[in-house]
């Protein structure tokens, strides 16, 4: 990726040589995932968007209006992707006959997980971001995984109908929010467990997220 500093140091430029061909409203929207991922929602000015894009100074105004609209764009682009991608998994396993707290596990992070090392990985670190500071965004997150909730909440219930709608429904939000917290940076957490002499790959990492994923999913309801 290529950078430019300005005066006081700080990096301006931050999309590829291949990116500048791009649409500019899919450079401000990549450009946007990076600073964001970096430095947080509300530390990031349109100003550094537009310059990090390379772009003029109106371009985010008109291709989105306001910085509340960038932020949704951005949740949205890569959150249509993880719905897509859980939905396939979820109709393998009940194609097969068989959910399984872990299979439904497996479906929540995995597409997740997939982000985090591929292309998404600051999306992923953005989204992080999001669930751990209560920003207003967080309204755009949860609308964005609605449908998701709903397929996820009838297959557990289904499957553990002892469980009430409010504990599904809460398990369900801690899964999530511990997923995006270990795999908005995978290299934090290993170094949080090399701390205590645990030193775990990332495949490892994401093999542990599951299996901590599948406990939240199926144990047992409160007495």
């Amino acid at each position: 990726m290529r950078q430019v500093t300005n005066g006081t140091g700080e990096a301006e430029l931050r999309v590829t040589a291949d990116e500048l061909a791009m649409p500019t409203d899919r450079r401000l929207v990549l450009a946007a995932e990076r600073l964001f991922a970096e430095r947080g929602v509300d530390a990031v000015s349109l100003r550094a968007v537009m310059a990090a894009a390379g772009t003029n100074v109106a371009s985010v105004h008109y291709h989105f209006g306001s910085k509340d609209a960038l932020i949704e764009a951005l949740i949205r682009q890569r959150s249509d992707a993880v719905a897509a991608r859980r939905s396939v998994l979820l109709d393998e396993m009940e194609e097969s006959g068989v959910v399984t707290a872990r299979g439904l596990a497996e479906a929540f992070v995995t597409p997740v997980w997939e982000m985090a090392v591929g292309e998404g990985a600051a999306w992923v670190k953005f989204i992080a971001g999001i669930l751990g500071s209560g920003h207003p965004a967080l309204r755009t997150v949860a609308d964005g995984f609605t449908d998701q909730a709903v397929r996820f909440t009838a297959l557990l219930e289904a499957r553990y109908p002892e469980l009430p709608r409010p504990t599904v429904r809460f398990r369900l939000a801690q899964a999530m929010t511990l997923t995006f917290q270990v795999l908005g940076d995978v290299h934090q957490t290993q170094n949080l467990l090399a701390i205590s002499g645990v030193q775990l790959g990332p495949e490892q990492v994401m093999g542990e997220l599951v299996d901590v994923v599948t406990a939240i999913l199926a144990g047992p309801p409160a007495q």
